[in-house]
Order: C-alpha cells, then structure tokens, then sequence
C-alpha cells in the first residue's frame, strides 16, 4: 500500500543552487532534487554521520540517510508559475559580485590546509574574481508530492511550517497541502510527472520532456514506452503516474514489498 500527499512550499529568501557557469555567470536550477527534500522534509532525523573520502566516494544517499527508518520520498521540487516550471526573468534576480583582496575567499591569494596548517598559495587562474550569480527570487512557489505507504508519516505535515533546505540554510514554509490520497495499482503504458532518475533510464520513455540533466540525474517527464505496472495516485492537482521501474529505484522500495 503506498499512499501520496501533494506539498506547495515557498521560499523565504533566494535560493541558489549552481547549475552552470559560464566564466564567472553563475545561473541556478529552478528545482530541488529528491534526495535534497528528504534532508529538508525530514529534519534530517535519519541523518547517519560517517567520514567522507572525497577522491573515492560512493554517491549512494542511503549511506548518508537511513530512508527505510523514516520511509517517506519525495518528487523532485520544481518552482512554478502560473502553472509552467520555466520560470520567466521577472522570477529570477541577478546580482554582480566583485570580490577584491580579502582573508577568505581570496581572489589575490588561496589557502589550504596541509598536515594541519594553513599555507598561502597563489590564486589559480580559474578562480573568478567578479561575475554574476543568478537566484530565484524569494516567496516563489515550488511544488512536490511526497509518498509513503505511512499514512502517518505525511499527515504529519501542516501548513506553516518551516523547514532548512540546503547547505545555503534557506528556509521554505508549506503554504498549501493536499488530502493523503491511497495509490492504484494499475498495469498499461502511464504518462508520468516530473520525476528524478539516472541518465540512463530515459530509454524508458516513448515520448518526453526533460527539464533539468546532470551526471547524476534527469528530471524527466512522459510516456513509457512499455506496458508496466504503475500506481497512481487521484490529487486535485492531476493525477500522479509511478512506473515500476521509478518505484524499484527509490530508497523507500523495501518498505513497500
């Protein structure tokens, strides 16, 4: 059983998450991923500190978070307006910055840590010393679904409240939230929403959108190109279509066997 609640949050100061940078003119994703709303959404309650080996380290989210111990997941955030996740130039701000010789961060010089000291170097020629950085604007609405096959889990959330979302420390509040709806097991070709999956995956889709592409992920929506199993979920804002293989993928996947 698996059960789903929409969730309209919006964002009390400007969010930035670098989403490219030509030179030095920083422009940000206009969504927040999956594994970033759980963190949020979740208090970070799961959190499982551990030593990070930067030069071989695995980017599996469940050795950070212990998902199946709170089992609740989350659609991909996307910042809307007037229904389009394309956000037009009046919901985005850009700032000039123009960092002159400081301490930390240096355009003059760099520092590293070195068997425990601090040593001076010279700035690299890559490090940007004026620019732009490019931010959603504040009180924007983004929205997610959020599903859990605890019913308990997602009544739990209200209007109001605030949560900490990202390394930034910015800060959204639900604004809006859906009935818990109970999902559909179904079997056919489904069009999904916006949903978060490996680059790979998108062979699974006959025909789709892609709104966001890293390394690690597209934010993709569609039709599969198979007939799979599917659940959906009836929500005021439009049904919501889970293939087989997205649910296979998240971490909440044991608790639903």
């Amino acid at each position: 059983m698996l059960y789903a609640r929409a969730i309209t949050l919006r964002n009390c100061g400007r969010f930035t998450v670098i989403a490219s940078d030509f030179g030095s003119d920083y422009r940000t994703h206009t969504h927040v991923t999956s594994e970033a709303l759980y963190a949020s959404l979740t208090r970070g309650v799961t959190w499982r500190p551990r030593l990070i080996n930067l030069k071989d380290d695995p980017e599996d989210f469940s050795l950070a978070y212990n998902v199946t111990a709170m089992p609740i997941w989350f659609l991909p955030g996307i910042f809307m307006a007037d229904g389009s996740p394309r956000l037009p130039d009046a919901e985005l701000d850009t700032t000039a910055f123009n960092v002159v010789h400081e301490f930390y961060p240096s355009t003059s010089r760099a520092y590293t840590f070195e068997r425990g000291d601090l040593q001076e170097r010279g700035r690299p020629y890559y490090t940007p010393s004026y620019g732009t950085v490019q931010a959603v604007k504040p009180d924007r609405r983004l929205t997610t679904c959020a599903f859990s096959p605890s019913r308990e889990l997602l009544e739990e959330f209200a209007e109001d409240q605030t949560f900490v979302l990202g390394k930034k420390r910015t800060m959204v509040q639900i604004v809006n939230l859906s009935d818990v709806v109970e999902g559909m097991r179904e079997h056919g070709q489904c069009t999904t929403g916006w949903l978060e999956l490996p680059p790979r995956y998108g062979v699974q889709f006959r025909s789709f959108e892609v709104l966001a592409a890293t390394m690690r992920y597209l934010i993709i929506r569609g039709t599969v190109r198979e007939m799979t199993d599917y659940v959906t979920f009836l929500l005021p804002e439009g049904p919501i279509c889970l293939p087989a293989f997205y649910l296979n993928l998240i971490p909440i996947q044991q608790a639903l066997i």
